[in-house]
C-alpha cells in the first residue's frame, strides 16, 4: 500500500485518453443553486462544488447520509458508537465538521446536532431526495452561521419531475441491505392537473443488528429499529405566474439496543458506585417534523424579475433512554463491614428538543450585466434538554432520585432562544465576454437569552449567573473567473465563514460533584470565524470535463473545553472558551470522460494538509482517490456502473490521545487500502426496474480513519466497517 498515492496520481493522466472527440452539443447544460441562490452553470461557478443526481443516489442503492457522501471528494461522515448505539455522528468538509457545516433541506435549515448522547445531522431519508449541492468552503456570505466549512444543500422530489398532465404516476419499491439487514418499502404518487400539482411518499425501513466486518471478535450489541418517513407536497400555479408551495415533511426513527457492553460487573463511573448489571436496553426516538409555504413569483419592475418568499416551521426531538436492571453494592451502616448486592433498576432519560420558525426573502434582478440575489431572513429557535434518571430497589421499592451527588431530573443548560435576522446581496458581474466578477455580502445579528428555573439551578448549584448574549457579523466574498481560452477557464475566489455560540456553548452550568468538576457559562465567548481562498481551472480536453483546485482555509477562535484554576471548594471549572485555531490546504482534481454513448468514467482525487494550535489536524481523512466507470447498453434498459476507492495510511505521527487526568497514549491509525463497489440496473419491463449493488466486494477489513480519529491505539472491533455487503431493490410503477 505504499505506492498508493503514486497510483492516483498516475490516474490522472489515465483520466485524459486519447481518443477520438464527440460532439457533445446536444448535452443539456448542468446548473446549480447553492453557490449563488440562483441558477449558475456548474462550469461557470466561482468555487468548487460537488453535485450528486437522483439516478445516482438510486443507481447506488443508498440508504443513509453516509453513504449518500461516500464517493463525494473531501467530505465524510464519521460513525458514532461511544454510547453503544451505532449513529452517522456529522458531516465533515475538508477536514472540518461538528456543527460547522450547513445542511438545507428545500432551502430550509435542519435541526442543530446535539453530540452528547444526541444525534448528529442524519435526518433525513435520503430515499426522498432527488439532488444533492455541496459548496466546498466558506459559504456564510449567503448563509449566515455554520458556514464555517461549507453548505450542503438537499432537494425533494416535486411531481413535476415524475408526472405530467397526461401521465400520473403511482409506484411501489422495496429494497433490503445487508448492512444492519435493512428492509424497506416506498410508495410514491404524484399528479398534474390543470393549475395543481401534488406528490406523496411514504417510506417505512426496518433494521437489525449493527453490521461490521466478519472478522470481528468483539460482541456487537443487537438493534432493532424502524424508520418512517412522509414528505407531502402541493404546488398551486396561479394566473399571474406565481405559485404557491405547501410541504410536509415528517421523519421518525426508533431503535432498540440491547445494550452488551454495559453488562458485567465493575465500578460506574457515571453512578460513582460499584454495580453488577444483568440487563441494559435502549430505547432512542428521533422525530423530525417540517411544515413550510413558499411564495414564487416574477415581475418585471425596478425591484425584482422574480423572487420567493419562504415560511416554515420544524420541531426536531431526540430521546435517548436506557433501562438496567442491576445489583448495586451497599456498605452497612452498623455491623461488620461486609458489602451485600441490592438488586435495582435504573431508568435515565435524556430528551432534546428543538422548535424553529422563520421566514425568508429572496429577490432576482437582472440591471445591465448584473445578475443580483438579495433579500433577508428571520428566524427564532428555541432549545431544551431535560435529563433524568431514577434508581428503585427492587427489595423495598425505595426510589432515588439523587447519583452521583446529583439530582434528578434536572437540565444540563436553561432553556435557551436565539432570534437570528439577517439581510444579505450576491452580484454576479458579466464584466465582458470572458471574465465574471461575484461579490457577495451578509450581515447576521444573533441575540441570545436563557430562562433559568428550578430544573436548571439543581445542575447551577454555584449560582453562574447565565446572562444574555448578542453578537453580530458581516461576511464577505469576493470571486472571479476568466476564460482563458476556449477551452479552459480559471477562478478564484475569498470567501468568509463563522458559527455562533451555540446554546451548550453559551449557557451549559453542569456539575459533577462525583468527578469534581462544573461548566460554568462564559459570557464573552465570540464567534468562530474562517477565511478561504481558492484558485482553480476548468476545462474540457477531446471529450474529456476536468477541474482542478487549490484551496487554503483558515479557522480562528475554534470552541473547545478550558479547565480553570483555582479550583471552586475543590471543584474543577471548565468553560467553553475561544481557544483553537486551524489551517487546511489541499488540491482537489475530478474528471469525467465519455468514450462513447455506451461508456464513461469519472476520476477524483484529493490532497490534503492541516494543522492546529497543538500540531497536526488530526481530523483530516488521509489523501484519497475515486475512480468510477459506467456503462449503459444500447438500448438504455441495462446500466452498469463501479467504484473504486484508493485511500492512503494515515500519518504515522498523530497527536497523542490525553485524557482529563493528564495521562496520554498513542493515537489509533489506518493503514491503506482499496476497495470496489460495483451495481447494476435493469428495466426489466416499461412498468419492472431491478437494481443490485456490492460495496466492498473484495471484503477489505479497515477501520474508516475519521470515525476513530482522536482515539487511542487498540480501537475496538466494532469500529470496523461492513466488509462485503450487497443491494437490492425492485420497483413496479404504473
Amino acid at each position: 500500500m505504499k505506492y498508493i498515492k503514486t497510483i492516483m496520481i498516475l490516474g490522472v493522466f489515465f483520466a485524459f485518453p486519447v481518443i477520438n472527440s464527440q460532439d457533445n452539443s446536444d448535452e443539456i447544460e448542468e446548473v446549480v443553486t447553492v453557490s449563488a441562490k440562483q441558477p449558475v452553470p456548474i462550469d461557470e461557478v466561482v468555487g468548487s462544488v460537488a453535485v450528486i443526481s437522483q439516478d445516482e443516489i438510486e443507481a447506488r442503492l443508498v440508504s443513509d447520509v453516509s453513504q449518500l457522501l461516500e464517493n463525494t471528494i473531501g467530505i465524510t461522515v464519521p460513525k458514532d458508537i461511544s454510547s453503544g448505539r451505532s449513529r452517522n455522528s456529522d458531516v465533515v468538509i475538508r477536514g472540518v465538521g461538528n456543527n460547522r457545516v450547513n445542511i438545507f433541506i428545500d432551502g430550509f435549515r435542519t435541526g442543530d446536532a446535539y453530540q452528547s448522547g444526541g444525534y448528529g445531522k442524519d435526518l433525513v431519508d435520503t430515499e426522498l431526495l432527488k439532488r444533492v449541492e455541496i459548496l466546498k468552503g466558506p459559504s456564510s456570505s449567503l448563509y449566515g452561521s455554520d458556514g464555517l466549512a461549507g453548505t450542503i444543500a438537499y432537494t425533494t422530489k416535486d411531481a413535476s419531475d415524475i408526472a405530467d398532465e397526461s401521465n400520473p404516476y403511482l409506484s411501489a419499491t422495496l429494497s433490503s441491505q445487508d448492512v444492519n439487514s435493512q428492509e424497506k418499502v416506498t410508495v410514491l404518487g404524484a399528479m398534474v392537473r390543470n393549475n395543481l400539482e401534488a406528490l406523496v411518499q411514504l417510506s417505512s425501513r426496518e433494521m437489525n443488528e449493527m453490521e461490521v466486518h466478519d472478522s470481528a471478535t468483539e460482541t456487537l450489541n443487537p438493534m432493532d429499529g424502524e424508520q418512517e418517513s412522509i414528505l407531502a407536497k402541493l404546488k398551486l400555479s396561479l394566473n399571474n405566474g406565481s405559485s404557491i408551495n405547501i410541504t410536509f415533511d415528517n421523519q421518525e426513527l426508533d431503535s432498540e439496543y440491547n445494550l452488551l457492553t454495559d453488562l458485567g460487573s465493575g465500578f460506574s463511573a457515571a453512578n460513582m458506585q460499584v454495580e453488577n448489571v444483568s440487563s441494559s436496553l435502549g430505547l432512542d426516538n428521533l422525530t423530525r417534523e417540517r411544515f413550510s409555504i413558499t411564495y414564487e413569483f416574477s415581475g418585471k419592475n425596478s425591484l425584482f424579475d422574480s423572487g420567493v418568499i419562504r415560511s416554515f416551521s420544524q420541531t426536531t426531538d431526540q430521546r435517548t433512554t436506557t433501562s438496567k436492571n442491576k445489583a448495586v453494592m451497599v456498605m452497612p451502616a452498623f455491623g461488620p463491614p461486609i458489602p451485600s448486592f441490592v438488586p435495582t433498576s435504573e431508568a435515565s432519560d435524556y430528551d432534546f428538543n428543538q422548535e424553529v420558525s422563520g421566514f425568508s426573502l429572496e429577490m432576482i434582478k437582472v440591471i445591465g450585466n448584473h445578475n443580483i440575489v438579495y433579500g433577508m431572513e428571520s428566524e427564532t429557535a428555541e432549545y431544551s434538554r431535560n435529563n433524568d434518571k431514577t434508581e428503585v430497589n427492587l427489595i423495598t421499592g425505595a426510589v432515588n432520585k439523587t447519583l452521583a451527588n446529583t439530582l434528578y431530573p434536572h437540565k444540563r443548560f436553561p432553556d435557551s432562544e436565539v432570534t437570528r435576522e439577517a439581510i444579505f446581496i450576491n452580484d454576479r458581474i458579466y464584466l465582458n465576454d470572458k471574465t465574471t466578477a461575484v461579490l457577495g455580502a451578509r450581515y447576521d445579528s444573533y441575540d441570545q437569552k436563557a430562562k433559568t428555573d428550578a430544573l436548571h439551578a439543581r445542575n447551577n448549584i454555584f449560582g453562574h449567573e447565565v446572562k444574555p448574549r448578542s453578537d453580530s457579523q458581516v461576511s464577505m466574498k469576493v470571486g472571479l473567473i476568466r476564460d482563458i481560452s476556449e477551452d479552459m477557464s480559471l477562478f478564484l475566489q475569498y470567501a468568509e465563514g463563522y458559527r455562533n455560540p451555540n446554546f451548550d456553548e453559551a449557557y451549559n452550568t453542569y456539575t459533577n460533584l462525583a468527578q469534581m468538576y462544573t461548566i460554568i457559562p462564559n459570557p464573552d465567548i465570540t464567534a468562530e470565524t474562517s477565511e478561504g481562498f481558492e484558485v482553480g481551472l476548468r476545462g474540457s480536453l477531446s471529450n474529456t470535463s476536468w477541474s482542478l483546485a487549490y484551496y487554503k482555509n483558515d479557522y480562528k477562535d475554534f470552541i473547545a473545553y478550558e479547565y480553570l484554576f483555582p479550583p471552586i471548594q475543590g471543584v474543577l471549572q471548565v468553560q467553553y472558551q475561544n481557544l483553537g485555531s486551524v489551517e487546511t490546504d489541499g488540491i482537489e482534481f475530478e474528471s469525467k470522460t465519455v468514450f462513447n454513448d455506451n461508456l464513461s468514467a469519472s476520476f477524483g482525487i484529493s490532497l490534503n494538509d492541516g494543522k492546529e494550535d497543538d500540531g497536526y489536524l488530526d481530523s483530516l481523512s488521509p489523501d484519497h482517490a475515486k475512480i468510477s466507470l459506467s456503462w449503459i447498453s444500447d438500448s438504455g434498459r441495462l446500466r452498469w456502473n463501479t467504484v473504486s476507492t484508493l485511500m492512503e495510511s494515515s500519518r504515522s505521527n498523530l497527536s497523542p490521545v490525553c485524557g482529563r487526568s493528564g495521562v496520554c497514549s498513542p493515537a489509533q491509525g489506518t493503514a491503506g487500502r482499496v476497495t470496489l463497489d460495483t451495481y447494476l440496473n435493469f428495466d426489466l419491463t416499461e412498468k419492472v426496474n431491478i437494481k443490485f449493488g456490492v460495496r466492498n466486494l473484495t471484503d477489505k477489513k479497515y477501520w474508516d480513519y475519521p470515525t476513530i480519529a482522536g482515539q487511542a491505539a487498540g480501537t475496538a472491533d466494532e469500529y470496523l466497517m461492513p466488509g462485503r455487503n450487497m443491494s437490492f431493490s425492485i420497483r413496479y410503477s404504473l
